[in-house]
C-alpha cells in the first residue's frame, strides 16, 4: 500500500490524516488533524514484511489473510486501510512520521495547527505525505 521506510534509529511510527475546514466553516481553509495518530513500531513493520513475503512464497502457498494472521498483523493492516479509506472519503491527506522516541498525541495536533502559520511545519507535512 505505502512504501514506509524503516530505520533502526527511528523505531516509532505514526500515521495521521490532515483535512482543511470547508468553505462553510468560520475556519475555512485551515488545516486540522482529522484522524490519528496511529502508532506502530519497527517490529510491527518487520512482521508485516515477513507476512507479505510469506504470502508471495511459491513453495509454501499462504493467503495474504492467513499470513497476516500468522504474524499478528491483521489489526495494523486493518487500521491503516481504514485510515486510508477514511482519508479518501473525507478528502484528507495521509502522512507518516518516524521518531527516535515516542510522541504524545498532542504533538501532532500542534504540528498541524502550526502548519497553518509556519512554513517549516507545512514543509514537514508535505515531506511526510504518503497519500
Amino acid at each position: 500500500m505505502f512504501d514506509l521506510k524503516v530505520d533502526s534509529k527511528l523505531p516509532h511510527h505514526y500515521m495521521i490524516t490532515v483535512a482543511a475546514h470547508p468553505l462553510t466553516s468560520k475556519d475555512f481553509g485551515k488545516m486540522y488533524l482529522k484522524h490519528g495518530p496511529l502508532y506502530f513500531t519497527n517490529d510491527d513493520m518487520e512482521d508485516l514484511r515477513s507476512a507479505l513475503i510469506l504470502s508471495s512464497d511459491k513453495l509454501f502457498k499462504t493467503s495474504q489473510q492467513q499470513a497476516l494472521k500468522n504474524f499478528n498483523c491483521t489489526p495494523l493492516v486493518s487500521s491503516i486501510r481504514g485510515m486510508n479509506l477514511a482519508s479518501q472519503a473525507n478528502l484528507c491527506t495521509m502522512h507518516h512520521f518516524s521518531s527516535p522516541v515516542e510522541l504524545e498525541d498532542e504533538w501532532f495536533v500542534t504540528l498541524v495547527t502550526l502548519a497553518n502559520v509556519s512554513e517549516h511545519n507545512k514543509e514537514l507535512l508535505e515531506k511526510s505525505r504518503v497519500g
